[in-house]
């Protein structure tokens, strides 16, 4: 794997990590400007002017397309493909939702941006509570090896029969296989339940 791969792969990620924290604010701005009285090719203008990248680099390829023939329609589905995720395949469709159905557009799009709202501040929670399930299990994994060496500083038997005699050898051993155990399944709770 070459470094100009991973560092593109990177790039992409966090690309597309501001991109879904801008698209609350653009369903939010489509909607004000439709609701005005502005059509979905003039309120997406607006974004593409106004908007910080990587959204309105975006939307000035969605736009572009539409200049070169491409229904608005197609236009936004290839943006969708293009760039993949949920989150903007909730801001696509309801944009969609109006071009195709002729439903209130506005009213489509504040409720997307209420759920892409929703949506962040979920992900934000789970990272929140992984950051903390992570340092709990290091705590608890790490209580044995410190009580260990306190005991051990406390009481000079206690380091002399665990280092020093073929039974102290195995509990130190077994020990330190049962805690590595805990510590690969508290890993795997915390990432089986955020996940």
């Amino acid at each position: 794997m070459t470094s100009h791969g991973q560092t593109s792969r990177t790039a992409l990620r966090r690309s597309t990590r501001t991109l879904e924290r801008q698209l609350p604010g653009t369903a939010s701005a489509l909607a004000r400007s439709v609701r005005a009285g502005a059509t979905l090719r003039l309120a997406l203008e607006d974004i593409a002017r106004a908007g910080d990248p990587p959204i309105s680099d975006d939307v000035i390829e969605v736009l572009g397309s539409v200049d070169r023939g491409a229904s608005l329609d197609d236009a936004l589905d290839a943006w969708q493909l293009r760039r993949g995720g949920r989150s903007l395949g909730l801001l696509v469709a309801a944009c969609r939702f109006g071009l195709a159905e002729g439903g209130d557009l506005a009213a489509a799009l504040d409720g997307a941006a209420v759920s892409l709202l929703d949506q962040i501040e979920v992900a934000d929670e789970a990272r929140a509570l992984s950051s903390q399930a992570r340092a709990s299990a290091m705590v608890l994994v790490s209580l044995p090896v410190i009580g260990a060496l306190g005991f051990s500083l406390l009481d000079p038997s206690v380091a002399t029969t665990l280092f020093t005699t073929r039974p102290g050898w195995i509990c130190l051993v077994l020990g330190l296989l049962l805690d590595a155990a805990g510590a690969w399944v508290l890993m795997r709770i915390v990432h089986a339940t955020l996940a």
